[in-house]
């Protein structure tokens, strides 16, 4: 019993500090407050199921020893070639990360009630300190608000994530306006990527009484009125402070068509390059690739001459989890990651659950428009979301089965 409540206290600490991405060791540090808790977390789990288990699953032992071997021989491939240094941290981390979301998922199954009460308590703790984050920003000379992150977009999709868990899967009076208020935070950031998660935000608002059913839409039709009428306004702030990347401004059109041309940039690196093709270039390397291969980048120069500059110095980011996935690892790799896709897209379909369905498409747009796997958080929100609709879905499939063909409940059989 020790055991879970300290698992639990240490999973509320994870969301409540998952905001905390600022470097604590300068300025472009990559070690940040949000990175402290999975890793304790990970590592006390990580003794209490080995003492009370025999073994794993040889099946996931040999798949994740697969993935370092790859990962090892594409760092031995480019060292020998480029002379790149090997990025062991960068493997480690994604090691650690993935440790992460199986110990997680190990916890949630072994204690579901302790779990759900854990992930609200958390939310709910992360809030003071999302605000207090916020209240420094106004404080800053910066010109939008990005709530303890180092990036104003990945603070709106944890926000977003937070939001839609409060209201989907808890559904309290005090959850839905909580959550509501969270997603209408985002917007703050001044980032685009919330609207990807406005449908289902909304579909999981009327999932509650005809009243919340009728608020919701009157809410619906004066947001849309305030898009009609404002509109241009509203375009004109995005178009200003919108971004490719976290080291330069790119305003206008010209942001969509660099985020193009640098994905465009990125297959020419993986198909141009038998190499990379077979071993992809390695977690991490995707700046001494922009630089070291044989592609032109005078097309991203003209539009974002600093994220090529910054390139130089190892710090552009891809911004496209997908596209990274693809360029970093061995196609294999990149199969297994489209087939969990589509197995996740064909269980919500069979659920018929549109709420759950448009935020698994709404993350995926997000995560296609910006790199969110180099954050904890990612793995926080990701497996937290995927273990609540996966019970919801059980819960669904149980009452199911409990009705007669009548479509009338079953009574159980009474003692």
């Amino acid at each position: 019993m020790r055991k879970t409540v300290l698992l639990a206290a240490l999973l509320v600490l994870t969301f409540m500090t998952a905001g905390m991405g600022l470097p604590l060791t300068g300025e472009d540090g990559k070690f940040s407050g949000s990175n402290v808790m999975p890793v304790i977390f990970t590592g006390v789990a990580a003794v209490f199921f080995f003492s009370g288990r025999a073994g794993v699953d040889r099946r996931l032992a040999w798949s994740l020893l697969a993935f370092n071997v790859a990962c090892l021989a594409s760092f031995l491939v480019f060292l020998v070639k480029y002379a790149w240094d090997p990025n062991f941290f960068v493997l480690l981390f994604q090691d650690l990360s993935i440790l992460f979301c199986l110990f997680l998922w190990w916890y949630a199954g072994d204690n579901p009630a302790q779990f759900r009460s854990a992930v609200r308590v958390g939310i709910l703790c992360s809030i003071p300190v999302s605000a207090f984050f916020a209240w420094y920003d106004t404080h800053t000379a910066a010109p939008w608000i990005s709530f303890g992150m180092d990036d104003k977009s990945q603070a709106a999709v944890l926000l977003c994530c937070e939001a839609y868990i409060l209201i989907r899967f808890y559904g309290g009076t005090l959850d839905r306006v909580l959550g509501t208020g969270l997603y209408l935070a985002t917007y703050l950031t001044i980032s685009r990527l919330p609207v990807f998660f406005l449908p289902p935000i909304l579909l999981a608002l009327m999932r509650g009484s005809r009243y919340a059913a009728a608020i919701t839409t009157i809410g619906m039709c004066i947001v849309v009125s305030v898009l009609v009428v404002a509109g241009d306004a509203i375009k004109d702030v995005f178009a200003v402070y919108n971004r490719l990347s976290s080291v330069e401004a790119v305003t206008g059109s010209d942001s969509t068509t660099a985020h193009i041309v640098l994905l465009k940039t990125a297959l020419e690196i993986k198909f141009s390059d038998p190499w990379a093709f077979l071993f992809g270039i390695g977690p991490g390397n995707f700046s001494k690739a922009l630089t070291s291969f044989p592609v032109s980048v005078a097309e991203i120069e003209a539009l974002d001459p600093q994220l090529v500059a910054f390139a130089r110095e190892g710090r552009a980011p891809l911004h496209s989890m997908p596209m990274q996935i693809l360029l970093d690892y061995t196609p294999v790799v990149f199969l297994a990651f489209t087939f969990c896709m589509l197995r996740a897209f064909r269980f919500l379909v069979r659920r018929r659950n549109l709420a759950d369905l448009t935020f698994f498409l709404g993350f995926l747009l997000a995560s296609t428009f910006y790199s969110l796997h180099n954050k904890p958080y990612f793995y926080l929100v990701v497996t937290t979301a995927a273990w609540l609709i996966s019970q919801a879905g059980r819960s669904a499939e149980e009452a199911d089965r409990r009705l007669d063909p009548d479509g009338e409940l079953a009574l159980a059989p009474t003692t």
